[in-house]
């Protein structure tokens, strides 16, 4: 046989055996025999897009593709990595991924200085392919650097001055702003740290800080360890409970999405050098009143002493209004108020509703200076009840003043009609040789006025000739009592004394609104007036008004009591002026009297009534009623025997002037009308009539608008008028304005 044809015949017998052999090989897989099947092919990789150089300035946000290929099955997924670790044996964690794409943010939080623009970072990437049957390919990699434009931060409250050393309380706050220019998802940084160095502190040396600002971030960059972290979206943090006369430092540093940190520390970017003084000293200076109570007190971050309260009266079922102001430290300005009605002050739960919800905080505003509570009623069976308002004053420094008032919303009975209260501060009755002596001076003093006031008449005059019988008073035929200024404690009125009465006359003579002694002082003592006019008083007369008792003002010297303790220095002391903020609101004249232009006290000679009055308003009284001119006393019908019967001069009783306050500057004033349109509700009575005060000015006046019950306000005393034009002025006011029934007795 030839070679050829066994060759042949070779092949033929081995053809069965392999067809054999091919139909047992998945068998034999699965036992054991694996030498007669080709070994699993690695699969392959290749990164198709990534950055190419380690020294070229791409960003830090990468898209990283690759492909994968398995030459005898598929691949069926990769892991990656980014920076594996380069220690031997260390376990690196891979990423499992189906995607052949991703974006990476890769960290660059590396600085070369402080003067750096960019941080950057050197960074790694490793892919595998995986095949289906779990073999891995070689890993391919790529190196690179990443670059950041560094994030910035600056410290916007307290503002900075590397040359000015700012003194806070032990509480205020930080404020900034931050921005990261090349951000992919925002443009503020991601977060903050902050720390705050105190001068004894153990952390890091203080001068050294002082000196050398950047020694802070060579200490403690990039990851600033051991700082206080805020979100990117908080710009703000209040530092509390610093000990006074210590000196801090505050720094605040941003970090961008990829590590980067703000790299410039100095005092007019992110560090603050400050000391801290006691509280009280610092804040804006406050100021909180309304019609019963004016309060300035000065600065204190979250001064909650309680003898710094304020303690006022008002008005139970009513809405109670606070008003509100400040001034910053010099160089400062003032950013916000916040108020609350009872509650703790520490709670900043935020308000459910701006308009309704009163017991927690308001939000900042700076345009708000005033609020209108709703009324507050005691519970049954009592006639008041006690409640907090705080507010609070903010400056450019985050200094906070805060005011505390404690008001005590009373219920008045009005169980009495009338009360008059005599406010003067005329001569006693002197005693000599066990005898009262002759009154002496310029008519009347005190036993003389309460006499021609209100004595019953007919009666034996103490002290006097015997035969002399006391006229009857000008106020008589009324049901009236009386109290007097000189015999209340401290020498002032309480709102429960005044609450019996629906009706209140008050006077108060010039004389005594000159007097600079305390109200309570044994001899010439001022008026019980003045003395509820100091700051942070309540005035009790005020709330008695706005709890709807009627009054009647006079005597010459109402206004000067009121407004003295407001006089700005280097003034005019006889004036009164809104243009120098002496006149505004907060004062009893301002808001009640209404009288807010100009007062002037001064002297004139007679009075006129005002030829343009007209009683065009719903309860008006009977204005023809009153005279035309009022004139001083005259012996044909105030024959002074009868009403100075133990005096031997008569010009003591005869008096050519009189001091009065008068309005002299234009009084406009408009009030809505319910159905609409507007109108004047003051009503001008009576125009003074030549003299020092010149003529035409209004001297008395009656309020009849909605802020209160009407008032009203006569700048002269009484007395010294006709006696016959006295009685007809107290029977329109108390019976034509107030509708009081009178006796039908002689007078």
């Amino acid at each position: 046989m030839t070679h050829s044809r066994i060759a042949r015949h070779a092949a033929l017998f081995m053809l069965p055996l392999l067809v054999f052999a091919s139909a047992l090989l998945p068998g034999c897989a699965k036992t054991g025999y694996k030498g007669l099947l080709p070994e699993n092919q690695r699969p392959t990789v290749r990164v198709t897009q990534a950055p190419a150089s380690t020294t070229v300035p791409y960003f830090y946000a990468y898209e990283v593709r690759w492909s994968g290929f398995d030459a005898d099955g598929q691949v069926d997924h990769y892991l990656y990595c980014v920076d594996p670790p380069t220690l031997a044996q260390a376990e690196t964690a891979w990423v499992k991924t189906n995607d052949n794409r991703h974006t990476f943010l890769f960290q660059s939080e590396t600085l070369d200085s402080a003067k750096a623009v960019t941080s950057h970072g050197y960074h790694t990437f490793v892919v595998k392919a995986v095949d289906d049957k779990g073999l891995a390919s070689a890993p391919v990699s790529r190196s690179f650097t990443s670059f950041t434009v560094a994030p910035t931060v600056q410290i916007t409250a307290p503002v900075l001055n590397h040359l000015f050393t700012p003194t806070f309380g032990p509480s205020f706050r930080l404020t900034w702003s931050g921005t990261d220019p090349d951000g992919r998802t925002r443009t503020k940084p991601i977060k903050y740290k902050y720390k705050v160095f105190a001068s004894d502190g153990q952390d890091f040396d203080f001068l050294t800080m002082l000196v050398n600002p950047d020694s802070l971030r060579r200490r403690y960059a990039p990851n600033f360890a051991g700082w206080d972290s805020l979100g990117g979206d908080t710009t703000s943090v209040s530092l509390r409970d610093l000990l006074p006369k210590k000196n801090y430092i505050a720094v605040v540093v941003a970090f961008d999405e990829v590590g980067a940190y703000s790299p410039v520390f100095n005092y007019d970017t992110n560090m603050l050098y400050f000391s801290v003084d006691y509280a009280g000293k610092l804040g804006p200076t406050m100021s909180v009143y309304n019609e019963s109570f004016f309060y300035q007190a000065a600065g204190g971050s979250f001064s909650l002493d309680a003898n710094s309260w304020v303690r006022t009266e008002a008005p139970a079922d009513q809405p109670i209004t606070f008003n509100w102001s400040a001034k910053p430290q010099a160089g400062g300005f003032i950013t916000g108020f916040r108020w609350r009605v009872d509650g703790d002050v520490a709670d900043e739960t935020a308000r459910t509703s701006e308009d309704n919800d009163i017991y927690h905080w308001s939000q900042w505003q700076i345009g708000q200076t005033s609020t209108k509570l709703p009324p507050f009623s005691p519970p049954p069976g009592r006639s008041s009840e006690s409640h907090f308002f705080y507010i609070e004053g903010r400056d450019d420094n985050m200094q906070i003043s805060i005011v505390v008032v404690q008001f005590t919303a009373v219920r008045a009975a009005f169980d009495r009609e009338l009360l008059v209260i005599k406010d003067s501060r005329f001569a006693p009755d002197k005693i000599v040789g066990g005898k009262i002596d002759r009154p002496r001076g310029v008519w009347p003093t005190a036993a003389e006025l309460d006499t021609f006031f209100f004595a019953v008449g007919g009666k034996p005059w103490k002290s006097y000739p015997t035969g002399t019988l006391s006229p009857p008073g000008v106020f008589q035929g009324y049901d009236f009592d009386t109290l007097g200024g000189r015999f209340q404690s401290n020498g002032l009125f309480t709102l429960q004394q005044l609450g019996h009465y629906r009706h209140i006359v008050w006077y108060a003579d010039q004389s005594a609104a000159q007097q600079l002694n305390p109200p309570d002082y044994p001899r010439d003592p001022t008026t019980s007036l003045h003395g509820m006019s100091y700051q942070g008083v309540s005035n009790p007369l005020a709330t008695w008004v706005k709890q709807g008792g009627k009054l009647w003002l006079f005597g010459g010297g109402v206004a000067y009591s009121l407004q003295r303790e407001w006089e700005k220095p280097g003034t005019n002391g006889s004036v009164f002026s809104n243009a120098d903020g002496e006149l505004v609101p907060g004062r009893f004249m301002y808001d009640l009297a209404h009288w807010r232009s100009e007062i002037t006290v001064g002297v004139t000679a007679q009075a006129h009534k005002n030829p343009a009055l007209a009683a065009t308003w719903p309860g008006a009284p009977d204005y023809t009623q009153l005279p035309d001119v009022l004139f001083e006393h005259d012996p044909a019908v105030d024959p002074y025997q009868t009403y100075a019967p133990n005096r031997t001069n008569p010009s003591d009783y005869y008096q050519t002037t009189f001091t009065t306050d008068a309005i002299t500057k234009a009084n406009d004033l408009l009030e809505p009308l319910p159905n609409g349109g507007t109108t004047v509700p003051l009503d001008t009575l009576y125009l003074s009539t030549g003299g020092l005060i010149g003529s035409d000015k209004p001297i008395m006046t009656i309020y009849h608008g909605g802020e209160c019950p009407p008032l009203v306000y006569s700048g002269f005393p009484l007395w010294y008028f006709r006696r016959d034009q006295q009685i007809t002025i107290v029977d329109v006011v108390l019976q034509g304005l107030w509708g009081l029934p009178r006796r039908p007795v002689a007078r």
